[in-house]
């Protein structure tokens, strides 16, 4: 996709940081209770009792919709030590990354950006905003406007690909460009019966634009910042027109904190603190499972870790890989994966949404990746060294 050029917004306060240092109890006259014998009134204690260490913090935290306030927590609080997370950090920022974010149980425990970049920064997220279009695809069901199991063409009439015979181009459904399952090539042509394999095609992926406004009657953008964007304080968020694919579409911009945000409200099932924003949690679980059997490495338009194989974008024709997509990350990760190394990583055993934005990352290697590279292996190396 070409490039989109980098837009600013006003640069954040910084926040407060969290006090690290713990106090000592005094110690207290004793009680020699044993023998019957009580401490002398006269005697002075030795200091004046002081408070003990507090807590970590173990609720669920929601950033305010509207203002730039976010609450922080230390990285001990969320099981990592504070030197060792720092040296994945600077390695990540060492490779081209403009932004990186870590939220734990919803609190900031880390963030970096780059020079010039600032926390109202936005990025084109590519295909990473795929899980976006995906979770108003989900909502739109949820409200009966559309039905997963329902033919494309039912939404886009008869001609939307260059399959012939008819017949053949109705049984594509919602579900099966959900799962990358369409059976068709790049040019929108029958090469396997749809269902039957995976294909990671974007200009397939494409037509569920316009599958959305058709059953909302609202542009993709209005849409989104009705639906979406505006309930969780994405209000630098955008749905920027693109054609990369050959086919009309959208790719969505806005700041790490934002991608954060969405990345959040997954993981919390729909629901930002006490309002349900995203109605079917049922339909955020199962597009966090294999959509097939063909490739059990990939839900609805998510990434998933943990499976035994799974294919990448490529050809048709493009080996079985074996193993986990990223050995060193926790097998219950998911991901939203986008051109140049664009990640949203959600770890639920851990409470963990993490974000990095940027240009692609020079361990990716020269071949800008479309979504799966050594970046997310090498980086979860080194996050799970920094683990305690």
């Amino acid at each position: 996709m070409a490039n989109v050029p980098r837009m600013q917004g006003a640069p954040l306060l910084p926040f407060p940081g969290v006090p690290r240092a713990v106090l000592r109890l005094a110690s207290t006259a004793v009680l020699l209770a044993g023998l019957g014998c009580a401490a002398d009134p006269a005697s002075p204690s030795t200091s004046a009792p002081q408070p003990g260490p507090q807590p970590a913090p173990t609720a669920w935290y929601f950033p305010p919709v509207s203002g730039t306030a976010w609450s922080t927590a230390r990285p001990a609080d969320a099981g990592f030590d504070s030197t060792a997370l720092a040296s994945a950090l600077d390695w990540a920022m060492a490779q081209a990354s403009d932004a990186v974010v870590l939220l734990w149980r919803g609190r900031i425990i880390a963030e970096r950006y780059a020079p010039g970049v600032t926390a109202s920064t936005r990025g084109p997220v590519f295909s990473a905003g795929k899980t976006i279009t995906g979770a108003l695809i989900g909502q739109l069901a949820a409200e009966g406007r559309l039905h997963l199991d329902s033919s494309v063409t039912r939404y886009l009439g008869a001609g939307w690909s260059r399959v012939a015979p008819p017949a053949q181009e109705r049984a594509i459904t919602v579900r099966h460009l959900l799962g990358m399952a369409s059976g068709l090539d790049d040019s929108l042509r029958t090469v396997v019966p749809p269902g039957s394999r995976f294909y990671y095609n974007n200009p397939a992926y494409y037509q569920l634009f316009g599958v959305l406004e058709a059953a909302s009657g609202q542009t993709v953008a209005q849409l989104a910042a009705t639906r979406l964007f505006g309930r969780i304080g994405m209000s630098l968020a955008l749905a920027f027109p693109s054609t990369d694919t050959g086919e009309p579409g959208f790719i969505f911009t806005m700041p790490a904190r934002e991608f954060a945000r969405f990345g959040l409200l997954v993981l919390r099932h729909g629901r930002w603190d006490a309002t349900v924003v995203l109605q079917d949690s049922a339909f955020l679980a199962r597009a966090r499972q294999p959509s097939g059997a063909d490739n059990p490495a990939y839900g609805w338009l998510w990434w998933l870790n943990g499976s035994t194989t799974y294919r990448t974008p490529g050809p048709y024709a493009l080996p079985v890989g074996a193993g986990p997509l990223f050995p060193a990350a926790p097998p219950d990760l998911v991901a939203a994966l986008g051109k140049d190394d664009k990640k949203l990583y959600l770890v639920p055993s851990l409470d963990l949404v993490i974000v990095r934005l940027g240009d692609r990352a020079p361990v990716s290697g020269g071949i800008s990746p479309a979504a799966i590279s050594t970046f997310d292996n090498a980086f979860w190396t080194r996050l799970m060294a920094a683990r305690r």
